[in-house]
């Protein structure tokens, strides 16, 4: 099968899993995220009215969708797809949220010396974060903690 048809499939199914727990799809697309490793992953991008259940607390979930969604396309099309699920642009927005929070506390950091401990968060929010980090001269970045308790700690580089 061709990544048109598969696509086409993934976004039938997404809609429909939706419209079961009564969200109505407003618009919708799925495209293959070029240039990853995995070569089959796609971004379902869906818009709804009210996503705020959708998305949950700090997107999880959103999160949860994602991997329900990921395992019914495993199981319709016989081959694993690697799902990313984004609703009403939450993960653009999530970013640039995250962006400006490490920016500052690195900031803070460097100018009072001292450590900044963030908040739990996902490994794909610390990644995020740990990518500005890196371009802030300065300043190192460490994740600590086990499970949901991982977060990152700030530091200056002595």
């Amino acid at each position: 099968m061709d990544n048109k048809a598969r696509n086409e499939k993934i976004l039938n199914l997404t809609c429909e899993m939706l419209g079961k727990i009564n969200y109505e799809v407003e618009n919708a697309f799925v495209e293959d995220i070029p240039g990853e490793a995995e070569e089959n992953q796609v971004l379902v991008s869906v818009t709804v009215p009210q996503p705020g259940g959708l998305i949950g607390f700090r997107g999880r979930n959103m999160s949860a969708l994602q991997l329900v969604l990921s395992l019914a396309v495993k199981k319709k099309l016989g081959e694993w797809v690697r799902v990313v699920l984004d609703i009403n642009n939450y993960r653009e927005e999530q970013k640039v949220r995250l962006e400006k929070m490490s920016r500052d506390l690195a900031q803070k950091v460097l100018e009072t010396g001292k450590e900044v401990h963030m908040a739990n968060m996902s490994s794909y929010e610390r990644r995020i974060c740990h990518m500005v980090l890196t371009e802030i001269e300065g300043i190192t970045s460490d994740s600590e903690g086990e499970g949901e308790e991982r977060h990152i700690v700030i530091k200056k580089l002595q």
